[in-house]
């Protein structure tokens, strides 16, 4: 696994600053990976969902000034507001990579824009997310 991103120093403070505004608690997997890759864009990058390949473009950021920040990627999807979904990385296409906090658990769905209330189970944890990109 290979990740090419720009090194962002990504603080406690901006992390706590996320999970106030969104409310939720992000597992302690995914803070890891975006300590270290902010924003970065994985390859392999794709993933097969119900015998679909998906790409994984990049993860979202914790840099408020970033094109893909969390928060305004969250404000900008009008869908979002009223759901317990969170983004966590995008494909080339605006769909999204989110954590569905619905049911109490972080699982991982893929949500597609042009089919709004369409959203696909893709795993149940963020570490199971990495195993299954592929080339």
């Amino acid at each position: 696994m290979n990740w090419n991103y720009e090194n962002h120093i990504i603080t406690d403070e901006m992390i706590k600053n996320v999970k106030d505004v969104l409310k939720v608690n992000f597992p302690e997997d995914f803070l890891s990976i975006i300590k270290k890759y902010d924003g970065g864009y994985p390859s392999p990058n794709k993933i097969t969902i119900n015998e679909n390949d998906e790409i994984v473009n990049n993860l979202v950021s914790f840099l408020e000034y970033d094109v893909s920040f969390i928060l305004d990627i969250f404000e900008e999807t009008e869908y979002l507001k009223n759901t317990k979904l969170i983004p966590i990385a995008e494909d080339p296409f605006g769909n999204l990579f989110c954590y569905d906090f619905n049911d109490g658990r972080s699982k991982i769905v893929f949500w597609n824009h042009e089919k709004i209330n369409d959203k696909k189970f893709v795993c149940n944890n963020f570490a199971e997310f990495i195993q299954m990109l592929h080339d």
